[in-house]
């Protein structure tokens, strides 16, 4: 009866009164209790108060409630979580201050997602992973013991709803403010009694909610839809199969940057065949609608995903099981970015490409008496990443080398990498009270590489570093039309450029917990984690501005508690932690005469992060619910490499001390909700979400000035105009829904005071744009269910 409460009220949910349940401690009570959640971090099932890590775990109801659609939205329930659009509009994640800023397709993030422990191993894929859920887990720190792929700001593990031993069958079917209509639908049950099957589907549509600031014309139209199939077989009571089928289409228009500030030249250049008139562009007002883009172009992206996963689960004998995860993903994306902001062709580009990747893992998991734990397995992965990219720039400053006029070039970035793996956990109750907890992997990569800068195909790229090779070299280039422009940075030579990175680690955690009694947890942690290299997607004139950035780590310390009080009525988590960091990967400059400062990857050899974060759900009076969590973040970079003024531009001076880029320190996440019955069969409930976080900076400074990442100059007053203001979002919500919650009406809004915030501020070449957040949004869910 316990597992049944404690899978049906999960997560801070209320118990009602009117059905007694049985407490961990086996007591019965009728008084509201905040609920367990059944977690799988340690890749086997515990409650989440058991488990001796910092963890953020929500049902699916409550990401639903949060407005949470994708991965980009857990801001709005993890203190800690940040997500912004690189400046290519790739979605990148940070977990207490650890991510990763690059505009390359095929980047190993520094927060992992998957969805029932199957990789999504690059952070594109993430955008159908919500679908049809039992809960999402996000796990705080270095991860990469346990799970595949090594991180360093932590992981995101999603758990999909399974197939059920009878018919079940439900929908929720919303309409919102910008025409938009989002539907979600499932049927689940028994074809034989050896199988199940689960098919779920979604499909978001919304009309366009940007509006050009100078013109009437309007973007952003939503398409998407995603379907999941999922399979379980079970021959016998020792072996379970479970194979899944997902899929996703984004056809959406891709959101608009705003249009800040101009920093060319007083007067047009030479080359530039017709007016330029956007240093008298008018920047975009601090409104979330407001844009400007090239008119009668089409800026609607093409991303398609597919999975196929396998799962086999085999109890070799009463205390030793076997499992097999075997995951196979393609994903595939067009997406056309307008990266000025204003109606001129200034700065247009495609991002195209293919991602294939296949993973395996096998492991063993037992027991040895009352007292032992352990597993150990092996995991291999094989990922083919293949990226083309495509600028031009028709009204830019950098549009010229010498006499000779370019309108645009391309970026070709092509992978292959190899992952293999060997892992391993103990956990030795030394008492009833103490155990020990210790896990490793030892983590061998291969990675190959070769791309180049490209011609755009109408030969004036070319021309030009024929030119350039002919004074490097002595010999003259003969670039084709379309071939590569990328100069070997010691010969002067044109060509395809190839090089390798292999690279290997051993990440591993220990931990001592102490647990004086059911409702208390006390733990202690030492982890090291590591975050594989990456080569750029960056304009290479040399080959020298592909170089690779090393494997990054973090030595991990941290302590914290769980515990429950006043009968189960408050339920509070705290953590403090402190992050040796080396070899941190950032997007810096790099100096290359004759072409002067331009983006590259770079390695900090030193720096920290500390802080602290505490949650606390509180059931204070019947029917009231209160969530509050809250994180406070500190980084700093403690050395500079080996050359300042090299890596990062010709301007000189140290970043000690800087703070990362895209890390507030305050983070916090207030949730309330008030359930009271209105009649015999009908509940009614009021609740509301506050979001908040205090400014980060949208770049690396150095001594209050910002670096430029293409000329490395410090610029008077940029350093304002890159620092992302703080903000609080508050969101709302009331409805109607029966005891058995199978039949609710919900009316919400989002962002209701229309808070302007932004996600990201960035300058690329002469221009600095911003991504706005959402405005207010506001509509009507129906959710229904039979069958339960």
């Amino acid at each position: 009866m316990f597992a049944q409460v404690a899978a049906a009220q999960q997560a801070g949910s209320v118990v009602a009164p009117a059905s007694p349940v049985v407490q961990a401690s086996g007591v019965t009570s009728n008084e509201p209790q905040v609920g367990d959640i059944i977690v799988t971090a340690q890749k086997r099932s515990e409650r989440l108060n058991d488990v001796p890590m910092s963890i953020t775990a929500s049902t699916s109801d409550q990401l639903k409630s949060a407005g949470v659609t994708s991965t980009d939205d857990l801001a709005k329930i993890v203190p800690g979580f940040t997500f912004l659009k690189s400046s290519y509009g790739t979605p990148i994640y940070f977990i207490r201050g650890i991510g990763f800023n690059d505009t390359t397709l095929g980047v190993s993030p520094a927060v992992t997602v998957y969805v029932d422990q199957a990789p999504l191993p690059y952070s594109p894929m993430s955008r159908g992973a919500t679908l049809d859920l039992e809960r999402v887990e996000i796990l705080k720190g270095p991860q990469g013991t346990l799970f595949g792929q090594n991180s360093t700001g932590g992981a995101i593990n999603y758990i999909a709803a399974k197939p059920t031993d009878h018919l079940e069958a439900g929908f929720d079917l919303g309409f919102g403010r910008f025409n938009a209509v989002d539907t979600e639908a499932f049927i689940s049950g028994p074809i034989t009694n050896t199988l199940k099957v689960r098919l779920a589907v979604r499909q978001e549509y919304q009309d366009d909610w940007q509006k050009s600031y100078v013109s009437s014309d309007t973007i952003g139209q939503k398409r998407f839809i995603n379907g999941r199939a999922m399979l379980d077989w079970d021959p016998s009571s020792t072996f379970h199969v479970a194979l899944t089928a997902s899929a996703w289409k984004d056809t959406s228009d891709t959101q608009q940057p705003q249009f800040v500030l101009f920093r060319g030249p007083d007067s047009a250049p030479a080359h530039l065949p017709i007016p330029y008139p956007i240093d008298t562009f008018p920047a975009a007002p601090k409104n979330d609608r407001a844009a400007a883009w090239d008119p009668g172009v089409s800026f609607a992206r093409n991303d398609r995903f597919y999975q196929f996963t396998g799962r086999a689960d085999w109890n070799l004998m009463d205390d030793i099981a076997l499992t097999s995860l075997t995951s196979y993903a393609n994903y595939k994306t067009f997406t056309p970015l307008d990266l000025d902001g204003t109606i001129y062709p200034v700065s247009r580009t495609v991002v195209s490409g293919m991602i294939k990747s296949f993973s395996q893992e096998l492991r063993l998991n037992g027991t040895a008496g009352d007292r032992l734990r352990w597993m150990l397995g092996g995991s291999y992965q094989k990922d083919t990443v293949n990226e083309e990219f495509r600028y031009d720039p028709q009204f830019t400053t950098n549009g010229n080398i010498g006499p000779f006029v370019y309108h645009g070039f391309g970026v070709t970035n092509d992978q292959s990498i190899r992952t293999a793996g060997v892992f391993g956990s103990l956990d030795f109750a030394i008492t009833d009270k103490i155990t020990l907890q210790g896990s490793a992997r030892y983590t061998d990569q291969h990675r190959r590489y070769q791309g180049c800068g490209r011609d755009d195909g109408d030969g004036d790229l070319a021309a030009a570093f024929d030119y350039l090779a002919f004074l490097l070299s002595g010999t003259a280039g003969n670039i084709p039309p379309g071939g590569c422009v990328t100069l070997n940075a010691t010969t002067g030579v044109p060509g395809l450029v190839h090089d390798q990175l292999n690279q290997n680690n051993v990440s591993w955690r220990a931990s001592v917990n102490y647990k004086p009694r059911s409702s208390m947890l006390f733990y202690a942690n030492v982890t090291k984690g590591y975050k594989s290299g990456s080569f750029p997607t960056q304009p290479p004139p040399t080959s020298a501005a592909l170089n690779p950035v090393n494997q990054e780590s973090v030595l991990a310390y941290e302590v914290g508690t769980k515990i429950d009080l006043f009968r189960r009525k408050v339920q509070l988590t705290a953590a403090a932690f402190y992050y040796d960091y080396r070899d941190k990967q950032l997007l810096g400059t790099l100096n290359l005469p004759p072409f002067g400062a331009l983006p590259a990857l770079v390695n900090i050899p030193m720096s920290r992060v500390e802080g602290a974060e505490f949650n606390a759900t509180l059931l204070p009076l019947h029917g009231l619910r209160l969530n509050v969590g809250g994180t406070y973040v500190d980084t700093r970079i403690k050395s500079d490499p080996p050359n300042p003024t090299g890596p990062f531009g010709s301007q000189g001076g140290s970043f000690v001390g800087s703070p990362f880029p895209f890390t507030p320190k305050w983070q916090g996440v207030a949730d309330a909700q008030y359930t009271f019955p209105i009649s015999s069969g009908l509940n009614m409930y009021l609740g509301g979400n506050v979001t908040a976080r205090s400014k980060a900076n949208a770049s690396l400074f150095n001594g209050g000035s910002a670096v430029s990442p293409y000329d490395g100059a410090s610029i008077a007053g940029l350093e304002k105009m890159l620092v992302i203001p703080g903000y609080a979002l508050l969101d709302l919500r009331a409805g109607v829904e029966t005891p058995d919650s199978k039949l609710r009406i919900e009316i919400w809004g989002r962002n209701v005071a229309n808070k302007f915030y932004s996600t990201n501020i960035v300058r690329v070449s002469d221009y600095v744009y911003r991504f706005a957040g959402m405005p207010a949004t506001y509509g009507v869910t129906l959710k229904f269910r039979f069958g339960q």
